[in-house]
């Protein structure tokens, strides 16, 4: 009847009227739930880094600044080990041919996992942009702990056998990242990897150094960082300007391109031919995503040449652009956010074939006895 549906809608809908306890308030949330924005990620402060994890809002010390539920790997060294077969030209080749030279790998996952060191199993932190934090050492302001949500079984899978851990639920292995000391709004958040990774970092670093001396290429973030910097960005050159910082071999330059086929303008040219030119137009569903990478990931998003620069810092700068995938025209108008570099396929520095490999410390005072099936080994890269 009318009066009954009335009814219904006084109270929130069909939903909230047939189960009206999942309202729940606040003081039930923090004990039985976990908030999952407090975190954003930026560009960190730490050599080397690349991007870094950063505090939404201020927390207090003990306060859980993220959950990282586990997802075991058994055998996860071996899992994540890539074998190649070259011949003398260095072309992959089956491994069965001639002369065929086995070339072995790591998959970049194994810098995301945790790892102890008496343990086969790998584990991966499943929380929300959990992997963006970076190590911090003695700067740490984070450290890991078990969950004590009622819901969560984490004392059961504490007792089980490696060769069982693959099978369990990642809500019934919850480890939570609490913040040791009070953490500002927009501070880095940060963990110590351990020991035995901040051994291995350094020896990576000191040949890295010694190896990159005469290299100057820069990847594509670092390169967006200043051209995109809440600071002070740097414009985009124009043909006519000095370009010999402007990108490298190792990236390109891409646009969002939307423009409006309605409104079409003739450009005389030199040697009097006409070039069509097309006014930039924003996303359609919202210009805001500019701002974002999603914008940047976006099907109109393709490789582009700067004709022309207008504007300034304060007003904005403005492009004519030419699209790679159609070079007859321009496109006008476009802002200066809509411009991004990216790393070329295999050309960034993680594609490198000594880029670092190295799985974060699971703490030795938090890491179940029963996980612990290779004997006493201190550290894992004695294996």
């Amino acid at each position: 009847t009318y009066h009954g549906l009335q009814e219904i809608m006084d109270k929130g809908g069909s939903a909230l009227n047939t189960y009206p306890s999942v309202v729940k308030d606040v003081d039930w949330l923090k004990n039985n739930a976990y908030c999952q924005d407090n975190l954003v990620v930026g560009v960190s402060q730490i050599e080397h880094a690349g991007r870094g994890a950063f505090a939404k809002r201020e927390m207090k010390k003990g306060e859980v600044v993220a959950p990282m539920p586990l997802v075991a790997l058994n055998y996860g060294r071996k899992a994540l080990t890539m074998t190649e077969y070259l011949n003398e030209h260095g072309q992959e080749v089956d491994s069965d041919e001639d002369g065929a030279t086995t070339t072995v790998k790591t998959q970049q996952m194994l810098n995301y996992m945790l790892e102890h060191p008496q343990s086969s199993v790998l584990f991966f932190p499943a929380g929300p942009l959990v992997p963006y934090v970076n190590h911090g050492g003695k700067d740490a302001n984070v450290k890991m702990i078990w969950s004590t949500k009622p819901w969560s079984n984490v004392k059961n899978a504490q007792k089980l056998e490696v060769e069982s851990l693959s099978g369990v639920g990642a809500v019934d292995m919850i480890v939570e990242l609490v913040a040791t000391r009070p953490i500002k709004k927009g501070e880095e958040v940060l963990l110590d990897y351990g020991e035995s990774w901040a051994k291995a970092w350094k020896k990576h670093t000191d040949e890295w150094k010694k190896k990159m001396k005469k290299v100057t290429l820069k990847s594509a973030m670092v390169l967006n960082e200043n051209h995109h910097s809440t600071e002070k960005a740097a414009p985009f050159p124009a043909p006519s300007e000095d370009d010999s910082d402007f990108g490298n071999e190792n990236v390109a330059l891409q646009c969002l391109l939307l423009y409006d086929v309605d409104k079409v303008e003739r450009r005389r040219n030199e040697d009097g031919t006409r070039t069509k030119v097309y006014p930039w137009i924003p996303h359609p569903a919202n210009a805001n995503r500019l701002k974002t990478d999603s914008a940047i990931r976006s099907i109109n998003r393709g490789g582009c040449r700067i004709v022309e620069r207008s504007g300034d810092e304060a007003s904005g700068y403005r492009y004519v652009v030419q699209p790679e995938s159609n070079p007859d025209i321009l496109v006008k108008n476009v802002p200066h956010s809509a411009i991004r570099f990216v790393d070329l396929p295999y050309r960034s520095p993680h594609h490198d074939e000594t880029a670092f490999r190295h799985a974060i410390g699971f703490p030795d005072a938090i890491f179940p006895a029963a996980w612990k099936d290779l004997g006493g080994y201190k550290d894992r890269d004695e294996l």
